[in-house]
């Protein structure tokens, strides 16, 4: 027993060694979606993933690293890392996700690159929940899980509200977890005009600076953002994790040798580099601080100390901070070195003008062709099928029964000089009392004389086809028969409108003759 006790005795101080000095397990999922199938493609995410990935890996970090994935690889991939976390309680999680991103209801949803959502009825099977992922994480069981999303941008869908921009404030975040968004809640985040998004390519500057806590390298990643775009974007941070961690290496502790039990901790930070002097009770010492970096002192002598910074371009700064017995004392260095002004461009050489071309000589002039005859060109003016596209009505008499008769007809002329005629007749019969005449008669013409001008003018044409008759007199029944009728027709068109026309029409048996007055409207064409 006495050995046994021993034992323990001796391997207890080993044991608690190691504990304090055992660095904890570290796993990392990345995701970037950017080549969407029916949503807009973005530029930057597949990069952002990769570039993170390789920072985590630097930082002692399993990283699984997903591009363009669908919703069953975000889903497998989100439950790998669930695994992995609870493994040990002590481990740290870290979930980055770059890509499309949309609220609705009150919740997040990540897209997948080939996701078919025709309304936001599909969101909350077609999508990743940001809420599961949150969940799953919190049923690890492990110590820290960091969650970052950079798909604060507008909602790629059609349907979706006017006031769906960016995403939705976590309403329900687990314990021990720290969310941040690339810009604030229901904000648009810029995708950066470089390789990498605005907000990633400050959170890769920070991930790089080593014996940052993690807390503090975020704020950092905030405030750069905020700065580089003139306060444009504004991450949002929401913290449920109140220990001190550090997703790299921790910084070496500044040992004082302090004895006395009233001491306290003091912790330097800054943000250029430089050669950081403490001086104050009975402690004198001299350290190199990395620009970015932190000095933790844990055990230090309460009493009133003296900071120097000296930086690497030569400036000074000082600062007094009183530390207390138990008290853990912040001391902040804010100094920005001067950026060096750009080098004016170099001065363009000046390239000597060309000699100037010979101008050709000018191009002798076409000689004028020989001017055609006034007739000629007044009958180029427009195509003869031009006037016999028409329609009219026209009131006549003729020489033999009937006497009185009305005409509504049509003309339309598909070939130069050749048309169709189809005309109605109604009239009455001279010396018979209520009696009737009606006619049709589709006529195809031949036009050999018409005017070409707007004005008017002389028309002559000649006509066969076709004729159609029907006579009624009282108390007798209706005749009616179909004959073959030509005739021939002058006269004299007034512009576009009133005509005076002679018709001279047979049957081969006898024949009729019709002098009347109308109005006929003729369409423009062009005959071929």
């Amino acid at each position: 027993m006495k050995r046994a006790m021993g034992l323990i005795l001796v391997l207890l101080p080993v044991v608690l060694f190691a504990q304090q000095n055992t660095t904890p397990q570290k796993f990392a999922l990345v995701i970037g979606n950017g080549n969407y199938q029916g949503l807009a493609r973005l530029a930057n995410p597949a990069n952002d993933a990769a570039d993170v990935g390789t920072a985590l890996t630097l930082l002692g970090f399993t990283v699984d690293t997903v591009l363009n994935a669908n919703l069953e690889q975000m889903e497998s991939a989100v439950e790998r890392l669930k695994n992995r976390l609870s493994v040990s309680s002590g481990a740290y999680g870290f979930f980055f996700y770059a890509g499309h991103g949309v609220q609705s209801n009150g919740e997040n949803y990540l897209i997948p690159v080939d996701a078919d959502i025709p309304s936001e009825t599909y969101l909350r099977n077609r999508t990743v929940s940001v809420q599961n992922v949150l969940d799953e994480l919190n049923d690890s069981g492990n110590s820290l899980n960091v969650v970052i999303l950079d798909a604060c941008r507008d909602s790629p869908f059609g349907w979706s509200r006017g006031g769906s921009r960016g995403l939705l404030a976590i309403t329900n975040q687990p314990a021990d977890s720290i969310i941040v968004y690339a810009t604030s809640a229901g904000q648009r985040a810029s995708d950066g005009t470089g390789r990498n998004g605005l907000f990633t390519s400050q959170l890769l500057k920070n991930l790089a600076i080593p014996g940052l806590e993690v807390k503090d390298m975020l704020n950092r990643t905030g405030a750069d953002v905020s700065q580089a775009s003139g306060k444009a974007q504004i991450p949002a941070i929401y913290n449920q994790f109140f220990g001190t961690a550090y997703l790299g290496t921790r910084p070496a502790v500044f040992e004082t040798g302090a004895e006395n039990i009233a001491t306290g901790s003091l912790e330097i930070s800054t943000i250029a580099a430089g050669t950081v002097q403490i001086t104050g009770a009975d402690l004198t010492r001299t350290v190199d601080i990395p620009a970015y970096g932190s000095l933790p002192i844990e055990k230090i002598n309460s009493g009133t100390y003296q900071i120097v910074i000296r930086y690497e371009d030569g400036k000074t700064e000082t600062k007094t901070v009183e530390v207390g017995r138990s008290q853990a004392a912040k001391l902040d260095f804010t100094y920005h070195p001067p950026v060096p002004k750009p080098l004016p461009p170099p001065k363009p050489v000046p390239v000597p003008k060309p000699a100037p071309e010979p101008k050709p000589a000018p191009a002798p002039k076409p000689s004028p062709e020989p001017r055609q005859p006034k007739e000629t060109q007044k009958r180029e003016l427009a195509p003869t099928a031009a006037y016999l596209n028409a329609l009219g009505v026209s009131a006549g008499t003729s020489f033999s029964a009937p006497w009185l008769i009305g005409t509504v007809q049509g003309a339309f002329a598909p070939w130069k000089n050749m048309f169709f005629n189809l005309g109605l007749d109604l009239g009455t019969v001279s010396g018979e009392t209520d009696a009737g005449h009606f006619s049709l008669y589709p006529f195809i013409r031949y036009a050999f004389f018409v005017p070409v001008t707007n004005t008017g003018g002389w028309y002559a044409a000649f006509g066969a086809g076709p004729y159609y008759a029907r006579y009624t007199f009282t108390g007798s029944p209706a005749v009616s028969a179909w004959f073959f009728l030509a005739d021939i027709s002058t006269g004299y068109i007034f512009g576009n409108g009133i005509t005076l026309s002679y018709t001279l029409s047979t049957d081969f048996s006898s024949a009729s003759n019709k002098v009347g007055v109308g109005y006929t409207y003729r369409f423009t064409g062009s005959g071929k």
